[in-house]
């Protein structure tokens, strides 16, 4: 045993560590078993590492003095430290300058890397590679905003860029960045926690050390900060360490969310942690709740690496090279450059076994990232819910074998109980507590006040804004499963219209031009529950083809405001050929007058627009393809706003619900009807316009044929008006007139007819007709004054007044002579005689039709 003593090679190493700490003392021993348990069993190497032991006093200067006088007084071959980042930014240049290996076991920030120096190995998990475990939990609850809360230090800055990198993929948003001074006070974090209490934002990402942390959950504790609505995810530097903090600081952590380095639990592992146990209170009786923890584990495997290392390079003269100067010259420039550093190097990135915390594999000097663990705090410290893996994302256990499974869902978590004692999760934002309301801006702008209308009040001074849109927002908004309190601002320059303003810069016309294009996409599909409610009525239009518009010189019309002005630019329409109206009563008057007479052929709109002006014409006009689609109407909010995945799904459940056809039915009717048109809908109706030409010469022509043929008629009969006493009343004339207009007219071409087809038809009888005359009328006779009545002569009743055939050749009438009225003019009372009247008339003649009248003796009866 002696001889194998002698004949090995002591190989010096430094230890830096904050050693009059809880956490420095477990490191150190854990190197100390790390070198007594790799040497036991590797008895045969030649090597052995010496430790040399240096506080670096909590404090970066203290950790760069005791790395340089390692170097330059000891002329260590590597050294294992020191604690954190801040330590080891400046010692890895040393160790750069020397060629002396830094093997960092609990420095994690990004900031170190061995890009910057070769000589720097990372026998831990970097920072940055948590940010995806971290950025899947945000994803699988929804959560759209986060806040950083970090450590104003290398150790903390860090990991910001790639957590927030990791949450811009996400499409997360980073508000704020609340900034902790690493020395500050209670009052200082009072003050930052309560900056955060008074934003919308509820979820906190916290990255700094043990220390510092858990005086800052002791004082969020304090404020009521740890409540419901509130979501805290700590990293891997307070996590790892829950198994050592104070029982009271874990009382104020319960419900946060935490990701730790996962290690499996080995019988190696147990072992150590039984041996380790024993040896450490042995050796520090007073720290009896001392845990150990992964950086422990960390720092039992980096000295393992070293070792085998070494051994590798072999039992050579491991001496530092002196430095060749003159003079006067500083502490940095004195200390010499080891010979074997190289050599050490390379075997250190080469080693690889199976350690306490996992396997040792170096890349680039980086240890390769493990599983990482989601812990959530609850009782007397970490409870394990979950595991996220760079290739499987989150998990609920690592020996999964469902294929199906979505590695992105929170249902893969196990049961949490948030800060509260809920196990609701919370949605990660409420209303701000500074009393501010949701400020909606209106547009205002004329025409389609269906849509939204600005009225305002001049007496109160008070706006009041109504129409489809706003209804349509109200009820989003009730749909919501929290309260909104919110304002309208109508969007407008004090002279009541629309606010805009010019763009002058580039960057800006850039922006807009991309927006263009977008809001083109965003603008037509959310109208699917407006569309399915309108008809349009089936015309034939007159224009069918946008080539034909451009090719013929047609004027086109666009709502003014629209983008549909930018379209038609883009589709080589003329801007001198182009119209802009505002409301669609103007659209109407511009069709109405046509393309040649200072008003358009062709009219281009977003389809709401088009559907309010169909049901107002739509037996007018017609909407033809082409149809370009974009996404609709809807309502905007900043990028990254917390109400825009619960505005989404209230969006949803209002639009598929019984409200939305309310709401349509409220402002834009019944569409399945036309209300400009009769019951039969047609393109072009006829009415009394279409047919007043015809109207009026049918009108002329009646009345020109109604005077010319009372004009003959009075003049036909003017003798009877002659007969009258002069005293007779006009009106007595008038009725006299009109029984003379309503006996027939044996003159007319129906009675000549009639007469001609009787007398062929009775082969050549004579006809006989009574005639009743006024004997004593002194007037001359006029064939169309008499009445026609047939009589037998005989004394019975007088027979109907037709021309009827008698077998005999020749047969009398007689008719009793009625007494003239007194309108005639005898004075006289009537005698009561009769007067035989046998008139002759001679039908051999065809127009032989005056009567002549035989004179008879009168007889008294």
């Amino acid at each position: 045993m002696a001889m194998a003593q002698n004949s090995t090679v002591p190989v010096n190493v430094g230890v830096v560590l904050d050693i009059n700490t809880t956490v420095g003392t477990i490191w150190l021993s854990c190197i100390s078993m790390a070198l007594s348990d790799f040497y036991a069993s590797h008895g045969s190497y030649k090597t052995r590492l010496v430790l040399n032991t240096r506080d670096s006093k909590r404090d970066v200067v203290g950790a760069a003095a005791a790395a340089l006088g390692l170097m330059k007084n000891v002329e260590v071959q590597g050294i294992i430290g020191p604690t954190t980042s801040m330590q080891a930014d400046f010692v890895i240049d040393l160790g750069g300058k020397a060629q002396v290996p830094i093997i960092s076991f609990s420095a994690t920030s990004p900031s170190l890397s061995s890009l910057r120096s070769p000589y720097f190995i990372r026998a831990t998990q970097i920072d940055s590679s948590q940010v995806g475990a971290i950025s899947a939990i945000v994803k699988a609850f929804g959560w759209r905003e986060v806040v950083p809360v970090y450590v104003d230090n290398e150790f903390g800055e860090g990991i910001i860029p790639f957590l927030t990198d990791a949450l811009e993929e996400i499409d997360v948003r980073v508000p704020y960045r609340s900034i902790i001074p690493p020395s500050a006070t209670d009052d200082q974090l009072v003050v930052e926690l309560y900056k955060l209490m008074t934003m919308q934002t509820r979820v906190f990402i916290v990255h700094m050390l043990p220390s510092l942390g858990s005086r800052l959950f002791t004082k969020a504790k304090e404020i009521g900060m740890m409540s419901e609505d509130y979501v805290w995810i700590i990293t891997d530097a307070m996590a790892n360490e829950l198994s050592s903090m104070d029982q009271s600081v874990i009382n104020s952590m319960q419900g946060i969310l935490g990701v730790k380095s996962n290690v499996l639990r080995t019988k190696e592992l147990e072992n150590f942690t039984v041996r380790w146990k024993r040896k450490f209170l042995q050796a520090n009786p007073t720290l009896v709740n001392a845990e150990l923890n992964i950086f422990g584990l960390r720092a039992y495997d980096a000295t393992t690496a070293l070792a085998i290392a070494v051994e590798k390079v072999g039992a050579k003269s491991f001496a530092f090279q002196k430095a060749n100067i003159s003079g006067k010259s500083t502490d940095l420039e004195t200390f010499g450059v080891s010979q074997n550093g190289p050599m050490l190097l390379q075997a250190l990135q080469n080693t690889t076994f199976r350690g306490l915390s996992g396997d040792f594999y170096l890349v680039d000097g980086q240890l390769q990232s493990s599983p990482y663990q989601i812990v959530n705090v609850i009782g007397n410290g970490g409870r394990g819910i979950g595991f996220w893996t760079p290739k499987n994302g989150i998990i609920r256990e690592l020996n999964f074998t469902n294929s199906n499974t979505d590695f992105r869902s929170k249902s893969n978590l196990g049961s949490i109980i948030w800060p509260g004692d809920t196990t609701s999760p919370p949605k990660g934002w409420v209303i701000p507590t500074n009393g501010k309301k949701l400020r909606v801006g209106v547009p205002v702008k004329d025409g389609f006040s269906q849509f939204v209308t600005v009225t305002r009040n001049p007496g109160s001074n008070k706006t009041t804004v109504t129409g489809y849109c706003i209804d349509v927002f109200e009820a989003v908004i009730t749909a919501l499963p929290y309260a909104v309190p919110h304002e309208y601002i109508p969007f407008a320059t004090p002279d009541g219209n629309s606010a805009e303003e010019k763009v002058v810069s580039n960057l800006a016309r850039f922006v807009l031009i991309i927006w263009v294009f977008v809001v083109l996409i965003l603008t037509q599909s959310y109208t699917a529950s407006l569309t399915s409610m309108l008809t349009v009525q089936q015309l034939q239009p007159m224009v069918t083809d946008v080539k034909e518009l451009i090719k013929k010189g047609e004027y086109v019309g666009y709502l003014e405001g629209s983008f549909v002005l930018g379209l038609l630019r883009r589709m080589n329409f003329d801007e001198n050929k182009l119209k802009v109206y505002n409301s669609p009563e103007e659209c109407d008057e511009l069709f109405s007058k046509g393309s040649g007479n200072g008003g358009i052929a062709a009219a281009f709109d977003e389809i709401p627009y088009i559907k309010i002006f169909l049901a107002q014409y739509c037996s007018k006009y017609a909407m033809v393809q082409p149809t370009y689609k974009t996404d609709g109407f809807g309502f905007v909010f900043p990028i990254g706003s917390p109400l825009v995945p619960d505005v989404s799904r209230a969006v949803l459940n209002v639009t598929e619900g019984d409200k939305m056809e309310a709401i349509e039915k409220e402002w834009f009717g019944q569409q399945s009807t036309c209300s400009d048109s009769g019951p039969s809908l047609t393109s072009n109706s006829l009415g009394l316009n279409s047919f007043w030409g015809l109207f009026l010469i049918s009108g002329i022509a009646s009345v020109s044929a109604l005077i010319i043929f009372t004009g003959m008629f009075i003049r036909e009969h003017w003798h009877v008006i002659k007969c009258f006493d002069p005293h007779t009343s006009i009106w007595t004339k008038i009725v006299m007139l009109a029984r003379r207009f309503d006996q027939k007219d044996l003159k007319s071409h129906t009675f000549k007819t009639s007469e001609l087809r009787d007398r062929s038809g009775m082969d050549g009888i004579n006809r006989m007709s009574a005639i009743d005359a006024s004997p004593q009328v002194n007037c001359p006779t006029s064939p169309s004054t008499f009445t026609l009545r047939a009589s037998p002569n005989t004394n019975e009743p007088p027979s109907p007044s037709r021309f009827s055939p008698h077998t005999e050749r020749n047969f009398s009438i007689f008719k009793e002579q009625e007494t003239p009225p007194h309108e005639f003019g005898d004075k006289n009372p009537p005698q009561q005689t009769t007067q035989e009247i046998i008139p002759a008339i001679d039908l051999t003649s065809q127009d032989q039709y005056v009567p002549r009248t035989v004179n008879s003796a009168s007889e008294n009866h």
